[in-house]
């Protein structure tokens, strides 16, 4: 009795251990993916390809920031008038999935460019949130605070 016991255990050790490594699977891809398309976005507004950056957006994105809250075409039509991004990287990028079809991306930003003429803060902490939407990831949201 005591052998099947052990041997129970074992097995279902085995199988929720397979569960993890699946999953932990599942979420790299899902975070290489989240990542790659923050990164597509900040490749958009340094070559000022404002169709690009727009279809990596859903149509309800909001970004909450320093002016207020505001939707897609407010946010685009001000970067568009005022951003210049000479340069960025990412740093310390974390994925968090929020359900099958919702992640969280959370890194910080170096950058370097202006915003109505003025230096952009060095350095940033940033955080965008994505849905999945008839099998394509759209940014939702995003939200960018200086740091020091």
């Amino acid at each position: 009795m005591k052998r099947w016991t052990i041997i129970l255990l074992c097995l279902l050790s085995l199988l929720f251990l397979g569960g993890i490594l699946t999953g932990a699977a599942g979420n790299k891809a899902l975070e290489e993916k989240i990542v790659a398309l923050e990164k597509q976005g900040w490749e958009a507004i340094t070559k000022k390809d404002w169709n690009a950056l727009s279809s990596l957006m859903a149509e309800e994105f909001v970004e909450v920031g320093e002016f207020g809250i505001r939707g897609k075409s407010a946010a685009i039509e001000d970067l568009k008038a005022n951003l210049t991004l000479k340069e960025y990287s990412m740093e310390d990028a974390k994925v968090l999935e929020l359900g099958k079809d919702a992640a969280l991306v959370t890194y910080k930003l170096a950058q370097k460019g202006s915003y109505q003429g003025q230096d952009l803060p060095s350095k940033a902490n940033c955080s965008a949130t994505y849905v999945q939407r008839g099998g394509k990831w759209l940014n939702i949201s995003f939200q960018q605070t200086a740091a020091k």
